[in-house]
């Protein structure tokens, strides 16, 4: 296939070479429609203090990297290809001296699973669930209430994204008017972990993509607005072994493989550390909150909405297919690699270890004062991440170093400012 012809074929004049940093921000360097072939082959060059940067869009003082350290190479993965006129993007990894990056959670996540199947067999399906805002002038774009058929009467928004999804060999399973208003929700289909990952990312560049052209803004924050449904990433996630779901054992009495609890025990005894990696930014905590449909305890349950992790109830008999575990932390500021790769070796501790949860919370998590919550701001997570030595470890060392060096300079930023509500508050004490 020649990538250039295609380009010209969908009037499409720059293809973007994709990353997704430590930071959570999706970056792109352009490849002009006269050197794709050629750029193609040598990868395009990007300075490592890209790793070092924050959302705040500035190098952090606790980075390792700066203007002085040599170029890495975005090398691009051609299965991800993905047009969407005028848009065209691939997702690349780094390469340092012709080897995947240290930095890079992308080629981490990929040579680990590779690792795994070769060396257990087993091989990770995963999904995500796209939560989002349409926003007009900072205000959410409709009024329409939870599961609210009025949404879809005339919306063409929603009907894009999906149409250009579909096109991009992106199998969506859902699409919901989510609870707040101009809140959706896009069910993505269960496929191999580092698919769902990238997926996400297309996800996100088509939708923005699409409201931008229609004058709107497409918000992925976890809590863009005050007393409003918060927007999350659910990740659902399985291992198969020889065509058959490992997490699936019929005489259990929730379907559930020891196999599965191991891996549940594992989260659970990593929960504080991965929070920092599924929350990622000071705005995640407003959203994690009890009483909000959003987990705040350590704690599994069946079909339990106020639990950190939940056995959903399958699809009519279906169950073999369909057992999974539904880990309802992250939000749509993550890094999908850094989280997959993180959610799994915490998993697999669990399993090498035979780590087994106690009983599952089938009752409201939020009222239980025995239970443990997860960490409460962005600061306490990170400090958790930083104190898992064993899960530091198995993801490695200096990405996660990288990560909270970036992300405690986005802490420090946010706690020295000064907010209207502690103005209004404190200004005649």
């Amino acid at each position: 296939m020649s990538v250039e012809r295609t380009l010209k074929d969908n009037n499409v004049d720059i293809l973007r070479f994709t990353w997704v940093g430590l930071d959570g921000f999706i970056r792109s360097k352009g490849a002009y429609i006269n050197h794709i072939d050629e750029m193609l082959r040598t990868g395009i060059g990007l300075t490592k203090a890209m790793f070092s940067f924050t959302p705040m869009d500035t190098l952090s003082p606790y980075g390792s990297f700066g203007p002085q350290d040599e170029d890495i190479f975005l090398i691009p993965d051609l299965s991800t290809l993905t047009i969407f006129p005028p848009s065209a993007m691939v997702i690349s990894e780094l390469y340092d001296k012709g080897k995947p990056w240290d930095y890079d959670a992308r080629s981490k996540l990929r040579l680990r699973l590779e690792k795994i199947e070769e060396e257990t067999g087993l091989k990770f399906r995963s999904s995500f669930e796209m939560e989002f805002y349409l926003i007009k002038d900072r205000k959410p774009y409709d009024d329409a209430r939870c599961f609210d058929s009025s949404a879809f009467y005339d919306n063409h928004i929603i009907g894009e994204i999906a149409k250009l999804l579909t096109n991009s060999s992106i199998d969506i399973l859902r699409i919901i008017k989510e609870y707040g208003p101009g809140q959706y929700e896009f069910d993505l289909m269960h496929k191999d972990a580092l698919r769902s990952a990238d997926e996400v990312i297309i996800f996100k560049e088509i939708a923005k993509q699409v409201a931008t052209k229609r004058g709107l803004e497409a918000n992925f924050m976890p809590k863009p607005f005050n007393n409003m449904a918060g927007s999350g990433l659910h990740l659902n996630i399985s291992a198969w072994k020889e065509g058959e779901n490992a997490f699936y054992d019929m005489k259990d009495g929730y379907g559930l493989s020891d196999l599965a609890y191991n891996f549940i025990g594992g989260l659970i005894e990593h929960a504080k550390a991965l929070t920092a990696l599924a929350a990622p930014t000071v705005n995640s905590y407003k959203r994690l909150v009890p009483g909000s449909w959003a987990p705040t305890k350590i704690a599994y349950g069946y079909n339990n909405k106020s639990a950190m992790i939940r056995i959903p109830t399958p699809y009519p008999s279906m169950a073999p297919n369909d057992r999974r575990i539904e880990y309802r932390v992250p939000d749509p500021t993550i890094n999908p690699y850094l989280l997959l790769l993180g959610v799994i070796e915490a998993g697999l501790d669990g399993i090498e270890r035979g780590l087994k949860p106690s009983g599952p919370i089938n009752e409201n998590a939020y009222l239980r004062k025995d239970i443990e919550n997860i960490p409460r701001n962005l600061r306490e997570a990170l400090n958790e991440l930083d104190k898992d030595t064993r899960l530091k470890e198995r993801i490695g060392n200096s990405i996660i170093r990288e990560f909270i060096n970036v992300k405690l300079a986005e802490v420090e930023e946010y706690e020295s400012l000064v907010t209207d509500w502690e103005y209004n508050v404190y200004r005649k004490i």
